[in-house]
């Protein structure tokens, strides 16, 4: 477990990731769910559409999702205030990061955890554009004894090939992509259960 994001309604747990065979020191992978220790954030209503409308209302941050999938991911810039000005003036791809948020959760043993990131709504290019993330003086998650899988191979699909390399280029995010009717990431995972392919 990582612990939960107290005022958000949701809860983590921490995966390591064995990338080409080798434990990748900061790299991990952050499952999303909801805390059942507190109650959905007011911008969660229930959704009257719903095949069960009278179900718990999820977090915002959960609404709409039935199935496990990939929504996004990170990468953490040696200079994060410099990462985000350089993106803030690239115009050939635009880049947009949205705005930088400072974020908190609490571990198990009570420890609060402070980073900042950046955070765009609506996904950029359904979450193929990475936000970036800066641990400041917290421990990064994946320095504590996590258990692990192996990340056999992570991609994504976009139907504008050209213009999504463009803007994972201009952050320097290394990520195959590969033609496909809509933005998505997709991810193979093998471990000790067998593979999971998201």
């Amino acid at each position: 477990m990582g612990g939960v994001h107290p005022g958000r309604g949701t809860a983590n747990a921490l995966l390591g990731l064995d990338i080409a065979g080798t434990r990748a020191a900061r790299s991990y992978l952050e499952l999303l769910g909801p805390d059942p220790e507190q109650s959905p954030d007011p911008a969660a209503d229930a959704d009257p559409t719903a095949p069960d409308p009278t179900a718990p209302a999820l977090p915002s941050a959960l609404a709409g999702v039935t199935a496990p999938f990939v929504q996004r991911w990170a990468i953490h810039p040696r200079g994060f205030d410099r990462a985000v000005a350089v993106a803030a003036e690239a115009t050939d791809p635009p880049v947009d990061l949205g705005a930088v948020v400072d974020m908190s959760r609490r571990t198990p043993d009570g420890e609060t955890l402070r980073w900042r990131l950046t955070r765009r709504t609506p996904l950029a290019l359904g979450g193929i554009q990475p936000f970036l993330i800066d641990w400041l003086d917290s421990p990064h998650p994946a320095s504590r004894a996590l258990p692990t899988v192996a990340l056999a191979q992570f991609w994504a699909t976009s139907p504008q090939l050209a213009d999504t390399r463009a803007v994972l280029a201009a952050l320097d995010a290394r990520i195959e992509v590969e033609a496909g009717e809509a933005d998505a990431l997709h991810a193979r995972l093998e471990g000790p259960g067998g593979t999971w392919l998201l």
